[in-house]
């Protein structure tokens, strides 16, 4: 049986601190207004419970920008709506953020991407029924069902998937309902092959057999 959505299982340290700028946020806000257009990010009564689902960081430094936790419903964030994570200990499930809120309760799934691969540099996570259940079909690279989202074994699950793939790629995480991960060195990119998977979930498309495998 999937767990509840939204619900923060490390342990977080977290100190208020400064907003991003709108600048180093504007990407982050454009794919998310895009997303929520889409229905993959949001928060919806009759789904998950009604909490909020979806999230998105950014590389910064050695940490990352990341949507708050449980701001699904939002039509725009801000920068008060972004907490930077500064380190993490995957070992440990631990993480210390700073900002004007706390980081998403997936913050752990984003850092052990960015503690894998230096290249990565932004990691769009979303909540697509469709996708999710056409990954095995697709080929694409996949968590095992029996791994909970927000665990240390998610967080090394990804880590050891995004290790050898290609970037951008699409993870699928089996354990956490409808639950995707698209990684990658650029918004762009990172984004476009997310659509991509999901044109191809939708329209029964063949997948590009070089996806899960990295060059």
């Amino acid at each position: 049986m999937m767990e509840a959505e939204g619900v923060t299982k490390f342990q977080l340290y977290w100190r208020p601190g400064s907003a991003a700028s709108a600048l180093e946020i504007a990407e982050l806000e454009a794919w998310r207004r895009r997303f929520r257009a889409l229905g993959v990010l949001g928060q919806e009564p009759d789904r998950y419970g009604g909490v909020g689902f979806g999230n998105l960081s950014r590389r910064n430094g050695a940490g990352f920008w990341i949507t708050a936790t449980q701001s699904g419903a939002l039509p725009e964030l801000g920068p008060g709506g972004y907490s930077r994570v500064e380190s993490w200990d995957l070992a440990a499930n631990a993480v210390w953020a700073t900002g004007p809120a706390r980081p998403s309760s997936e913050a752990m799934s984003h850092a052990a991407a960015y503690d894998r691969r230096p290249e990565a540099s932004w990691v769009f996570h979303v909540h697509a029924p469709e996708l999710w259940r056409a990954a095995p079909r697709l080929g694409l690279p996949a968590t095992a069902a029996d791994i909970a989202y927000g665990t240390p074994a998610m967080a090394e699950a990804v880590a050891e998937l995004v290790a050898v793939a290609a970037l951008p790629c699409i993870l699928q995480m089996r354990g956490h309902e409808d639950g995707m991960l698209a990684i990658g060195s650029n918004a762009e990119s990172t984004g476009r092959a997310l659509l991509r998977a999901m044109a191809e979930a939708a329209a029964e498309i063949p997948p590009q057999p070089s996806r899960a495998l990295r060059r």
